[in-house]
């Protein structure tokens, strides 16, 4: 590097050679992050809730309180997929 150069200039040199996977990406503004991060909270607290009805209380409302839990993470992922 010259003593004159600018030591950004040297990463962005060096990441245009590398592949397009290997290069680190700008953080993304994301605008649905908030959403998505509210839908996993969601699906997590339904899944440990569905365990533990399943496991002491009744399999089949258990079952039920997991399947709906998994509709919130279906929801979160379509909107991952779609962006």
């Amino acid at each position: 590097m010259r003593p004159t150069e600018d030591p950004m200039n040297e990463t962005e040199e060096v990441q245009e050679g590398l592949p397009r996977h290997r290069r680190h990406r700008k953080p993304a503004s994301d605008q649905l992050l908030g959403f998505r991060n509210v839908l996993n909270i969601i699906f997590m607290v339904l899944a440990i809730i569905g365990v533990v009805v399943y496991l002491w209380v009744d399999s089949t409302i258990g079952t039920y309180i997991v399947i709906g839990g998994m509709a919130f993470k279906m929801v979160e992922c379509c909107i991952r997929m779609l962006r």
